[in-house]
């Protein structure tokens, strides 16, 4: 079980506000589709989902958004995600956290794994780096790019939780 929590704090909301803007034209739009179309699928239930041949799965993730009256806006992010095979800890045993530098900061609260016997694995602040994108290498012109990236500890052994907890 793999669990992390990230915050991002943006002096500037004109971004959000723009995708807040195309996501509530998305909305009007598809409310305005006919309503009267008939159903041909039946109701799906998802216990009865198989996800055991998957690599990771999702099991929760909150993203809270905040907006200041003086302009600056919060998102935080938690998320918990069971890691089943190989190819899971190679998808997330590293995480990549991308922001502006120069309107936005990131900070790492926790990542933790909790393993199959129960223990707890707390990754420290050690294993965040602070790096410039990918893009940067190839275009300068995106020099204010960064990543937080997180090598998360605990995800190396071939065993890893199958169980569902709280988080703590």
């Amino acid at each position: 079980m793999l669990a992390f929590f990230a915050r991002t704090y943006d002096k500037y909301m004109h971004a959000m506000t723009r995708r807040y803007h195309l996501l509530l034209l998305a909305v009007l739009f598809l409310a305005v589709q006919p309503i009267g179309r008939a159903q041909t699928s039946t109701p799906h239930d998802p216990a009865k989902d198989d996800y055991s041949q998957e690599a990771a799965v999702i099991e929760m993730m909150s993203t809270k958004l905040s907006f200041d009256n003086d302009g600056k806006s919060t998102r935080e992010q938690t998320s918990r995600v069971r890691v089943q095979t190989d190819a899971g800890v190679k998808q997330w045993g590293l995480l990549s956290f991308p922001f502006q530098s120069a309107t936005q900061t990131v900070e790492v609260d926790y990542v933790r794994v909790r393993k199959a016997d129960g223990t707890t694995v707390v990754t420290p602040a050690e294993n965040v780096q602070d790096l410039d994108s990918e893009i940067t290498r190839s275009a300068p012109f995106y020099s204010d790019l960064r990543e937080k990236h997180v090598a998360v500890k605990g995800t190396w052994q071939r065993r890893l939780p199958r169980v569902s907890s709280p988080l703590v």
